[in-house]
């Protein structure tokens, strides 16, 4: 029994001398990276709507409260109607929020539910550098 403990003590040791001793690891180093930048962000678009008559500019919105004379004559020469300024790619949400609020208020007898646009033309509304 003695000779098989030493048989194994002997084998261990052969099998650990043929081992290769391990590598020291160094420490992982932080690569450099550069910063992120976000993107520059696009200043929101705005628009308005041209209409020929003020009944037009009134069926769209559902009051004339959101309707004003425009202050420049169109090419025709005839003066116009200008909406309110909404967002672009949200004119129905606008139109129908809108509609809404005149409608909950009493200025529209008949709230129109679908989306309507009786306006000759459209323009873009630049945004106005905040005043100090």
């Amino acid at each position: 029994m003695r000779n098989l403990g030493l048989i194994l003590v002997v084998a261990a040791m052969t099998a650990a001398c043929g081992r290769p001793e391990p590598v020291a690891v160094q420490p992982a180093t932080k690569a450099q990276t550069s910063p992120v930048v976000p993107a520059p962000k696009s200043s929101p678009s705005f628009m308005q709507d041209h209409y020929a008559r003020l009944d037009d500019c009134v069926y769209d919105w559902g009051t004339a409260l959101k309707c004003t004379q425009a202050p420049t004559v169109s090419a025709s020469g005839t003066a116009t109607v200008v909406g309110p300024i909404y967002a672009r790619n949200y004119r129905e949400e606008t139109q129908l929020q809108l509609r809404k609020e005149a409608s909950d208020r009493g200025y529209s007898g008949q709230l129109v539910t679908e989306a309507s646009d009786r306006s000759i033309s459209k323009s873009e509304v630049k945004p106005q550098a905040a005043q100090r």
